[in-house]
């Protein structure tokens, strides 16, 4: 395959594993490569270097914009499209865009670094911004609005479920006292909240104390687990036969859906692991890229006698 040269405007994201992810791509010349979570185009660009030709699509419709703004010039090639959506309407998209051959579909469901540092929707506890968490900002439910709607009952699920956080009881029970005062609005009120709760335990974490905390509030505003359920299985049936899946997880939650689904392609008789254990980042890049410390790469082919779903 030819390998084309472009002259892209400076990445505002630096995409995790980006060479394993090249290496892994399958050689079907002709068919797509979808890169359901474009965020700030990091993957979508290297692959396009390779030639192929790239659906990106993204739920966050600022991303959108920006990754029309970048790539026009491939835009007009019609060597790229790009989407807005969540991917757990993939096929959908799929159809709309009409893309006609999938030789593979990426998954990187990490944040993108526009999201952390530069969307103002809190997706960050390191600087003070509105509870907002939204990847869709057209969605109703802000992580604000969570707060102070729920009930110390459905917080401590919350915060056990999607953040695995074992002192989502005290958590949820100081929001609770808390917005009984004055409604949480920003990230800052939530940090020194956890951070109280931590302090009185006398618990000592080697991350900051409201990281899972931050996790599980986003992870249900953005009812990301569900999308991750359905968005895989539609995935796997776009592929052409010996295409791939590809999936970036950044924590147990995600990986454990992934690992579960892969491994009941294979026992269907349907697919074959690529990657038998997890591929993650190596010393170089977490030194120059910290956000792939807790990124695993998982790879799945379909079989050559499994049919594809587009058109159908």
């Amino acid at each position: 395959m030819s390998v084309l040269t472009f002259s892209f405007p400076v990445v505002f994201h630096t995409p995790v594993l980006v060479g394993e992810v090249l290496s892994f791509l399958p050689d079907i010349t002709d068919g797509w490569v979808v890169d359901a979570t474009a965020g700030g185009g990091g993957h979508t660009r290297e692959i396009l270097r390779t030639g192929r030709k790239v659906l990106a699509i993204d739920q966050d419709v600022e991303a959108v914009n920006e990754l029309k703004r970048q790539f026009g010039t491939e835009l007009e090639k019609q060597q790229l499209k790009i989407a807005h959506g969540n991917f757990a309407h993939l096929l959908s998209i799929i159809k709309t865009n009409k893309v006609q051959s999938v030789a593979a579909v990426l998954f990187d469901l990490g944040l993108s670094t526009f999201q952390i540092k530069r969307s103002g929707r809190g997706f960050s506890f390191q600087s003070d911004e509105a509870l907002d968490m939204r990847m869709n900002t057209e969605a109703a439910e802000t992580a604000k609005d969570l707060l102070n709607r729920a009930s110390q009952e459905e917080l401590t699920g919350i915060f056990i479920r999607f953040g695995e956080e074992r002192l989502a009881a005290q958590i949820a029970e100081k929001i609770v006292h808390a917005r009984r005062q004055k409604a949480l609005e920003t990230t800052e009120e939530l940090v020194q909240l956890v951070n109280g709760v931590y302090e009185e335990a006398r618990v000592h974490s080697l991350m900051s104390p409201a990281t899972k905390t931050f996790q599980a509030l986003r992870i249900s505003v953005n009812n990301e687990l569900n999308a991750l359920r359905n968005a895989l299985p539609q995935a796997f049936d776009l592929l052409e036969p010996n295409g791939r899946l590809l999936v970036i997880s950044f924590h147990s939650l995600e990986d454990r859906i992934v690992k579960q689904y892969f491994q009941s392609q294979v026992a269907s008789g349907k697919a074959r692991l690529v990657t038998k254990k997890p591929v993650v980042a190596g010393e170089a890049e977490v030194r120059s890229n910290r956000s792939s410390r807790s990124a695993k790469l998982r790879v799945l082919e379909k079989y050559e006698f499994q049919s594809s779903q587009v058109g159908s």
